[in-house]
């Protein structure tokens, strides 16, 4: 008799855990504030090779000053029909992030010149320097040594200099190779989610230029994953929770809709054989506090 009663007890507790059968964690429900995300990239490629990683600082920098004044050492280059292209960023590519952000692009076409652009991005506008600097590569690395650029509308100039070496990663056939890891914190950003019991969810987000975007739909889960629908398509993310805290997980492949004209761009981005690259794909987790 005393077996059944525990039997029963145990069924009766596995009942209150499970509504309707299912599995999700309770601790979901609630009001979610959004403080921190990770973003990390992999790529997979059928051939082994050495590519450029444009996710880690290079060796050596290259410097802003006069109307704006910068450090720059996030680099990479290619070379396609003729043409040669640097890029070297103040912060890692790709990635949204707080305040100003530098990008110059050296665009060097041979016997026919070659052309800079500098261009400035911050929270509420943008700016455009462009001219001519004087610089040389040796294959991985660039020295700018003289020159400046000028705003395209006002009378403002930087002056360029500096040297910069790209690095260099080790890639294996069909393994998948993270190139870079990288925390995002909120500070002038800010993503709020309210799961609610009813199966509905709110997502606010207010972005760094104060713009607020809602939005709302529905959402299902399991122990592991939960997804939520939106007015017009679906996302899916595993996620972590506990009564204080809750990670998700999205797993974006980069080039899954349009691979033909999306992997020939990132393969030039990391310097890699044509035709190698597999597949990109951004694991991007949010870090959330109840």
């Amino acid at each position: 008799m005393k077996k059944l009663t525990l039997l029963f007890i145990l069924l009766f507790l596995i009942s209150c855990e499970k509504d309707d059968g299912d599995s999700y964690a309770k601790d979901l429900i609630g009001n979610w504030t959004g403080y921190k995300q990770n973003n990390s990239y992999f790529i997979t490629s059928i051939t082994t090779q050495t590519v450029t990683n444009p996710y880690i600082a290079g060796t050596g920098s290259i410097t802003l000053d006069g109307a704006e004044e910068a450090t720059l050492q996030y680099i990479y280059m290619y070379s396609s029909h003729g043409l040669t292209q640097i890029a070297v960023a103040q912060k890692v590519f790709g990635i949204t992030s707080e305040g100003n952000n530098y990008i110059l692009n050296i665009y060097d076409y041979g016997d026919f010149g070659s052309f800079s652009q500098l261009f400035k991005t911050s929270a509420n506008a943008s700016d455009t320097y462009e001219g001519e600097l004087e610089f040389s590569v040796e294959g991985q690395t660039i020295s700018v040594t003289g020159g400046a650029l000028y705003h395209e509308s006002v009378d403002d100039s930087v002056m360029i200099v500096g040297t910069l070496s790209l690095v260099q990663s080790e890639v294996i056939s069909g393994t998948a190779v993270e190139l870079g890891n990288l925390d995002w914190i909120f500070e002038n950003y800010e993503f709020s989610m309210n799961i609610n019991d009813d199966k509905t969810f709110e997502q606010i987000i207010i972005t760094i230029t104060g713009d607020t975007e809602e939005t709302s739909g529905t959402w299902s889960a399991d122990s592991d994953e939960i997804t939520l629908h939106y007015p017009n398509y679906s996302k899916t993310f595993s996620y972590s929770v506990s009564a204080t805290s809750l990670e998700m997980t999205y797993n974006n492949d980069l080039c899954v809709l349009t691979p033909d004209e999306c992997l020939p761009q990132y393969e030039f981005m990391y310097g890699m054989e044509a035709g190698s690259l597999e597949q990109v794909v951004q694991i991007k987790t949010t870090y959330f506090s109840k």
